[in-house]
């Protein structure tokens, strides 16, 4: 494994995710059928892959221990700290993983790769089309001319966003060799204008007798894009769609798809 490198970020502002890195691991298992699918596809594709919002590593060493050589980028060092640390656990690696912290909108590798990745709906961290286009255009800059970028969204309609809602709960998780777990509660409102689904997550910490130790507030912001939307971006960014996917199991897009999972390609190649 290289040495970690960074890119700085616009304004070199701090990362939302470092405050989810100490929670991010036991809230978000990623979705059914999500980490066979991208392993799977960085194997049989082969050479080079880029893993764009690798965080802590959850699909990024499954990769690189199944022989891939793998640079997964985030712009938020504690989520990369964490990385690291699970890296230390394998004493070898079939593969490779470089770290790079670094802006998905404005990034600068100086190679290119053979698959790109963009798991866990991580295109809908991009707040406006300005921004959804900058990263796209990296990932052109990036992906070789035989190459395949996959990246997956959620296929959101009115009709199944929430505008407003109080505090639920959304989960309970235990923390490992602790007693301790994890009580965790959201809500979020939808702002029709930005098409922002804009949410707050409350973390508690609580001891084995319930206990409240701590108690954390954290935002998130997800911008909703259509079918037709994705399709007008991706064409304007330079890309081919190759598919469209409903489920990991490569079922074709249909309107009854919650999820959208894009297969694409340099225009013309």
């Amino acid at each position: 494994m290289t040495k970690p490198t960074r890119t700085k970020r616009p304004h070199d502002a701090p990362s939302e995710y470092d405050a989810w890195a100490p929670f991010y691991d036991l809230i978000h298992e990623g979705l059914p059928g999500e980490a066979e699918f991208y392993v799977g596809q960085a194997v049989r594709i082969g050479g080079a892959t880029l893993e764009l919002g690798c965080g802590t590593g959850r699909l990024a060493i499954p990769m690189a221990l199944s022989g891939v050589d793998v640079t997964g980028l985030d712009n938020s060092p504690a989520m990369l700290a964490l990385c690291r640390e699970k890296i230390r656990r394998f004493p070898r690696l079939s593969g490779s993983l470089e770290l790079v912290e670094a802006d998905m909108r404005a990034f600068t590798l100086e190679r290119r790769f053979r698959f790109i990745a963009m798991a866990y709906r991580t295109f809908m961290q991009l707040l406006t089309p300005e921004d959804q286009c900058a990263c796209l255009e990296c990932v052109h800059r990036h992906l070789a001319d035989d190459g395949v970028f996959i990246l997956n969204l959620w296929a959101a309609r009115p009709s199944r966003v929430v505008t407003a809602h109080e505090w639920s709960l959304a989960g309970e998780h235990h923390i490992p060799d602790t007693g301790e777990r994890l009580v965790h509660y959201h809500r979020a409102r939808y702002d029709e204008d930005r098409q922002l689904i804009i949410e707050e997550h409350r973390i508690e910490e609580r001891d084995h007798y319930d206990r409240l130790l701590r108690e954390s507030r954290l935002p998130l912001a997800r911008a909703w894009v259509t079918p037709r939307e994705m399709k007008h971006l991706v064409r304007r960014c330079g890309f081919d769609v190759e598919a469209v996917f409903g489920d990991f199991n490569c079922r074709p897009f249909r309107p009854e798809h919650t999820e959208m999972i894009w297969v694409l390609r340099r225009t013309g190649t």
